[in-house]
């Protein structure tokens, strides 16, 4: 079983962010050389896109979509319909936005042992549902 990958997580390393970078890029190596398994949706190839292009970096974000494809033992998540329905449902019951409950619905509907995040608004709405840790809280 693996864990499910929120976008902020390959933020920290795209944007070089002090402290939080190294500990997810050591994080993402991990799974790169096999020592975890991890999976994250699509959205979180668009949500990457979405964020570099507003923050200014649009000439660098299909390189760092790339990046994130290119690591090993890493599965890019397509929505299903079974995830877009029970997507809906955490909109409504757990004030989630639609990219958040794309992300806990593949997590759950995946059987992710492990939700990984910084997101702490995030982390209080789904706990109750699944195991929320940081990147270097992973075994």
């Amino acid at each position: 079983m693996s864990c499910y990958i929120d976008t902020n997580v390959f933020l920290n390393v795209i944007y070089k962010e002090p402290v939080l970078r190294e500990k997810s890029s050591s994080f993402l190596k991990r799974i790169h050389d096999g020592k975890l398994q991890a999976m994250t949706s699509s959205v979180t190839l668009l949500e990457v896109t979405l964020d570099m292009v507003e923050s200014g970096f649009s000439d660098s974000a299909e390189l760092a979509v790339a990046s994130i494809e290119d690591i090993r033992n890493l599965e890019i998540v397509a929505l299903d319909k079974t995830m877009t329905k029970l997507a809906a449902d955490y909109v409504v019951k757990e004030n989630l936005t639609i990219h958040d409950a794309y992300h806990l619905t593949t997590a759950l509907c995946r059987k992710a042992r492990a939700f990984v995040t910084r997101d702490e608004d995030l982390t209080s709405k789904i706990a109750k549902h699944i195991k929320v840790v940081a990147p270097e809280e992973t075994e």
